[in-house]
């Protein structure tokens, strides 16, 4: 399965990421997430997480990275599962980030969540990093996202990936501004 864009309503980030992804390098990094992992909200593509990683890891090893960034703006857990996971089985990378959940607390059903998420991380490599979700700080999707947050913790500590505590880092930065 090629990685392209089918859809005229494709980010102008999700095209540049795609642009990206035609660099060659020594080491192979794939995102999978939503738009946090596009860098939406970033002032450009190496200023986002996935970005900042990439460079990291290009400093730290003295190699060239590609990055394929496989993520989707407004993704949740079945875009992970259908369109993202395919693309990944075809290829055989150095590192795999997986950052993804936050729109499905939009209607958190806890069962369909946890299956959803078994179902991603016994897909993923056995050197992914996998992030739980970001803190929403206050009302019901906060408590949902830290239920979420709790299951992806159980469910990546249990398959032995590496986990991420991004709600325990962003919940840190509560207050204005």
């Amino acid at each position: 399965m090629a990685w392209s864009l089918r859809t005229p309503f494709t980010s102008a980030r999700a095209r540049a990421w795609q642009r990206r992804a035609s660099i060659e390098g020594e080491l192979l990094y794939v995102a999978i997430g939503d738009s946090a992992a596009q860098g939406i909200g970033a002032r450009g593509l190496d200023r986002g997480y996935v970005g900042l990683l990439a460079g990291r890891l290009a400093r730290h090893t003295g190699r060239t990275v590609r990055v394929m960034n496989l993520s989707r703006y407004g993704a949740r857990l079945d875009d992970a599962l259908d369109r993202q996971l395919p693309l990944l089985a075809e290829l055989s990378p150095d590192l795999v980030t997986v950052a993804i959940g936050a729109n499905d607390m939009a209607a958190f059903d806890e069962v369909r969540f946890t299956e959803q998420f078994a179902r991603l991380v016994d897909a993923l490599p056995p050197h992914a990093i996998v992030a739980d979700l970001p803190c929403f700080h206050v009302g019901a999707r906060e408590a949902d996202a830290a239920r979420a947050s709790h299951i992806i913790a159980e469910l990546v500590r249990s398959r032995g990936l590496a986990f991420a505590p991004l709600h325990r880092v962003t919940e840190r930065r509560r207050g204005w501004g």
